[in-house]
């Protein structure tokens, strides 16, 4: 769940200026509670809007002073609304057999290559949020509403934008954030408090079509052996093949990564298939596209350096035929 109002919280600080370069003061709360947290946040000795000291106006004041000085408008405020279950989208009962290479070092050993993170598919959930915008000017808070405007200007019939959200496991995707009603709610009380100072309110509520991710991953063993030779091979054939040369995966049983698992066959033993035949599998190590009609190996000295983190982390480059 954070990791939404994370990419929440990024992306209003990306779109939305107190002056260019120092974004609007963004706090999770009620909207009657977002002040007062903002002033707490404030008074911190590690306040995160410290930022904001360096803004001058245009004769050179700071315009924020550090505490007991009261910080000003303009603030937004992001409350949770609720979560509701999306089910057209969703795929929670299937696993991923190959979420990635587990490991993210720049040197992927062999024990890893042979292995593979599994979890269960994402289970897509619409994340609802309310964001409040306070200011003390008319035309600061014009300019906030425009601008919240343009920003679902991908409309196809409901206005929606996309916004980047980092998962843990699976990395950065890109989810779609639209307005449910469509519109932008005029908050300001239309007769303010004699003894207050006029305060511009402003209230969007938007929708994230995010994904709640399944973070107990299982590392499973996927390879035992590499065969690297020339051309592609059906099963019958692979037992008929001579190789170039083969790289065993669980060199004397002595692969503390694998061996630490359990129903893992001895050496000189073959797998069982569960369902019918084993399936091929083709194993591109090198650069470049894997295709299975013409795959790229590499030669088992420059194997042994291990593969590039970029081509290790994401999809593995197994092609299944």
């Amino acid at each position: 769940m954070r990791y939404h109002e994370l990419a929440m919280q990024a992306w209003l600080y990306s779109r939305f200026f107190v002056r260019e370069g120092y974004p609007v003061p963004v706090v999770f709360g009620t909207p009657m509670d977002a002040f007062s947290k903002f002033k707490d946040l404030w008074a911190r000795d590690k306040n995160p809007f410290s930022y904001l000291f360096d803004l001058k106006d245009n004769k050179g004041t700071p315009l924020y002073e550090p505490h007991p000085a009261v910080p000003r408008y303009p603030l937004i405020s992001v409350m949770r609304k609720g979560w509701k279950f999306r089910p057209y989208q969703n795929s929670s009962i299937h696993t991923w057999r190959a979420i990635n290479w587990p490991t993210v070092s720049g040197d992927v050993k062999r024990e890893d290559l042979g292995s593979v993170t599994t979890s269960y598919m994402p289970m897509a959930w619409d994340y609802k949020f309310q964001i409040d915008y306070y200011s003390t000017r008319p035309d600061t808070q014009a300019f906030f509403i425009e601008r919240m405007m343009r920003q679902f200007f991908r409309a196809g019939g409901t206005p929606q934008t996309w916004i980047k959200v980092s998962y843990p496991g699976i990395g950065e995707h890109l989810v779609r954030m639209y307005l449910p009603d469509s519109g932008i709610d005029w908050a300001t009380p239309d007769v303010p408090d004699s003894d207050k100072i006029m305060e511009y309110r402003t209230t969007v509520n938007v929708v994230l079509e995010g994904f709640s991710i399944d973070v107990g991953f299982l590392v499973q063993p996927t390879l035992w052996t590499l065969i690297m030779g020339d051309g592609t091979a059906s099963v019958d054939e692979l037992t008929q093949i001579a190789p170039l040369a083969s790289e065993d995966l669980r060199i004397g049983n002595a692969n503390p990564t694998m061996l630490a698992r359990a129903d893992i066959p001895d050496n000189g033993t073959v797998c069982q298939p569960v369902y019918g035949e084993p399936l091929v599998q083709i194993v591109s190590l090198g650069t470049g596209t894997p295709d299975t009609a013409d795959p790229v190996y590499l030669s088992p000295a420059a194997y042994s350096y291990g593969i590039v983190s970029g081509e290790a982390f994401g999809t593995p480059t197994i092609v299944q035929t």
